[in-house]
């Protein structure tokens, strides 16, 4: 049933998933007519607090693979390691013989990431309770904002976070060093992040290398640049459909492995909707990361975080007892952007 043909080819469907900065966390083994997936410990973010967002990406290559199987009328189980056991095997996806095509397999190697601005035309309640039934039974939540006041606070809040990874030295350096500046750099490592897939114009490259170097990146945010970056970079959630957060029911990594395949499901209906997705995850790490670990972020950032806290949840009232994992603004746009072509090959992401 599960050749090795397939397996490969499932493999490649789990690895066009959407991950944190493009960090592709997983790695997959063939087990008879299983597939076990593993998290790469080499490839979580260094930043990642309790490795929520590897977790999540896992999820949603598991969720790939759920989905892929369908195509050749192959139900799959996702079954879990349990807490004390999850960081040598995460799950496995068990396959068995099935005579439903799930209509969203044709869709994962069409998802993508649009930074490119949306209509601001809201989305209508029977689109959104389509989504919310294509995820019905999924062990996340999934909540919704389209006022015009929500997107206005979400884009203020997502900007008072975003320039903090640029002035907090930690972030700073962890984001460039998965940014690549060069096509030697992404053959290398073959994960991170491209400034054609960020669609940054080629002189902001240049000033990009510079910021590179701590010293300089210090004294451009003296001069308040790096706000005026962030502001601008988040003045695109005032345009929106809708923003979508999807949460975690609890706070261990099998949970976020279920949020992160709610939030595929997701993309997939919303992809074949035409519909474009950008996810934001920037407030929800920052909002999990300054209850577990706020040593790790300077008093004046932890205050500005928790600051959020309050207008965050006032969007998403329902939420509150849950945890926050993803933010997706989600919209009709007229232009795509491009597609990263930095993609793990499946001999660098199988386990013999």
């Amino acid at each position: 049933m599960l050749t090795d043909q397939l397996f490969i080819e499932l493999v490649k469907a789990a690895s066009l998933a959407p991950s944190a900065d493009n960090m592709q966390p997983w790695e997959f083994r063939k087990q008879g007519d299983a597939i076990e997936v593993f998290c790469s410990k080499r490839r979580v973010l260094p930043t990642d607090v309790i490795s929520m967002f590897a977790w999540v990406s896992i999820g949603a290559a598991i969720q790939n693979i759920v989905v892929a199987a369908s195509a050749y009328r192959l139900m799959a189980t996702v079954e879990y390691s349990t807490l004390e056991h999850v960081d040598e095997l995460a799950a496995i996806v068990r396959l068995s013989p099935s005579c439903v095509d799930n209509r969203l397999s044709g869709w994962i190697a069409l998802r993508n990431t649009n930074r490119n601005p949306y209509e601001a035309l809201p989305l209508s309640q029977p689109l959104i309770s389509k989504f919310e039934k294509c995820t019905f039974g999924m062990n996340a939540g999934i909540h919704w904002a389209t006022t015009t006041s929500d997107l206005d606070c979400m884009a203020l809040m997502d900007a008072n976070s975003t320039y903090i990874r640029l002035e907090h030295k930690p972030l700073h350096d962890e984001l460039f060093d998965i940014l690549r500046f060069t096509r030697k750099e992404v053959e290398t490592t073959r994960y991170g992040l491209t400034f054609e897939s960020l669609e940054v114009p080629s002189v902001a490259v240049f000033v990009a290398r510079q910021l590179q170097y701590w010293s300089v990146s210090k004294a451009i945010s003296k001069l308040g640049i790096g706000r005026i970056v962030a502001k601008r970079l988040a003045s695109k959630l005032r345009k929106a459909g809708a923003l979508c957060l999807v949460t975690a029911y609890q706070r261990n990594p099998i949970a976020y492995m279920e949020a992160g395949r709610t939030m595929e499901q997701l993309w997939l209906a919303a992809t074949a909707e035409g519909l474009s997705i950008q996810p934001y995850g920037v407030l929800p790490q920052y909002l999990t990361k300054v209850e577990i670990e706020p040593e790790t972020f300077l008093l004046k950032y932890v205050a500005i975080i928790k600051s959020h806290c309050e207008p965050f949840f006032s969007i998403f009232p329902k939420a509150k007892k849950e945890y926050p994992v993803i933010v997706l603004r989600v919209g009709r746009a007229d232009k795509q952007s491009v597609r990263s072509d930095i993609r793990l090959r499946p001999d660098q992401i199988i386990r013999r």
